[in-house]
């Protein structure tokens, strides 16, 4: 009995997988097909309430449809109980849980129970760990979930044993390894085409309404409806690590919220990756005046600028970037996922 209900909820698993891949005009290649597959086996479990289910965790290359599939799987499913959380998110908000009980006895067990409780499906999106604390934090935040027999879902850009990749630091993410390989099948999605470079797996109204501008003209701007900032505008912004000197910063706390920032003020001060998940919560357009080639700044204000891709992408903000030249060519530094953030700037509308 319980063989036939679940070969038919995978299947109708599965179903829900192609059409919301047909929905964007495509159908899965080879290897999304295999992750696909999967997947719906995974959901089927999780739909039917089986014991010891396991979960899944994606890994591979950019714009080949991890997120999309899960997000696709997680439609699939009845929505109460599912946790749906950026790895950067979820670390953050256990940092600053434990931060806020001053490193009382108990402080990261109560966290995780807030985060935690109530939930029935876990999904941890981009789990890369490439900072220590994160990786630790998240590792008992997984373990956490393996012990309360919550699924995870996962999707990477690393195969588990990659994951903080440095040798000084990655015993640190060893207990991690190993809960996902206890509670997760692990599925490469085979190389392939990036999507995003086409269209395809972008289909976000922040990311759509954002602009990649050059040269960066202030008339450019003006066109967009954003406005020019003058030195009467300018704001300071307080942010969890520091205070950040904004160009102008208009309707905080409102989707309609704007702050216009440069990009040296930004990126070459000691701003978080936390700080930046601050400012998209407060304000729903980021406009970065005067990106420059990152081969001319600091190894750490590119990589910021790097994280604010990111963050950005996954709150699905409206980024506009004034640069002095096309992405690709900004890009010529060696930042972390390099790959990824080149992917993600691609489905930016140019201007």
């Amino acid at each position: 009995m319980w063989s036939r209900a679940t070969s038919r909820e995978t299947l109708r698993v599965r179903a829900a997988l192609d059409d919301a891949t047909h929905a964007l005009g495509s159908t899965l290649d080879a290897g999304q097909r295999a992750a696909a597959d999967v997947l719906a086996a995974a959901g089927a479990r999780v739909a039917l309430g089986r014991r010891g289910r396991r979960g899944v965790y994606l890994h591979g290359p950019v714009g080949r449809g991890k997120t999309f599939l899960v997000d696709a799987l997680l439609s699939a499913l009845p929505p109460d109980g599912v946790l749906r959380v950026h790895a950067f998110e979820a670390a953050r908000r256990l940092h600053a849980a434990v931060a806020r009980e001053s490193g009382n006895a108990g402080a990261l067990p109560r966290a995780l129970a807030s985060l935690l409780d109530g939930t029935r499906v876990l999904f941890l999106d981009e789990l890369h760990a490439h900072d220590p604390g994160d990786a630790m934090i998240l590792s008992r935040l997984v373990r956490e979930a393996v012990g309360r027999g919550i699924p995870l879902l996962a999707t990477s850009n690393y195969p588990p044993d990659g994951l903080l990749p440095s040798p000084l630091h990655h015993h640190l993410v060893l207990p991690l390894v190993r809960s996902i390989a206890e509670c997760c099948d692990v599925v490469e999605v085979a190389p392939g085409e990036d999507y995003r470079r086409r269209g395809h797996l972008a289909d976000r109204s922040g990311w759509r309404a954002g602009a990649w501008v050059v040269p960066g003209s202030a008339a450019q701007v003006t066109a967009l409806g954003l406005g020019t900032p003058d030195p009467g505008d300018r704001f300071l912004v307080r942010l969890p690590a520091t205070a950040l000197r904004t160009l102008a910063a208009t309707g905080p706390g409102t989707p309609e919220g704007v702050v216009h920032l440069d990009f040296r003020e930004l990126c070459e001060a000691p701003t978080s990756v936390g700080d930046v998940m601050d400012l998209v919560d407060r304000y729903g357009t980021l406009v970065v005046w005067r990106v420059p080639r990152l081969s001319a700044t600091t190894a750490d204000g590119a990589q910021r600028f790097a994280n604010l891709v990111d963050v950005a992408w996954d709150r699905d903000v409206r980024l506009v970037v004034l640069a002095t030249s096309p992405p690709d060519d900004v890009l010529d530094a060696d930042v972390r996922d390099r790959d990824r953030i080149a992917s993600r700037l691609a489905a930016l509308p140019r201007v």
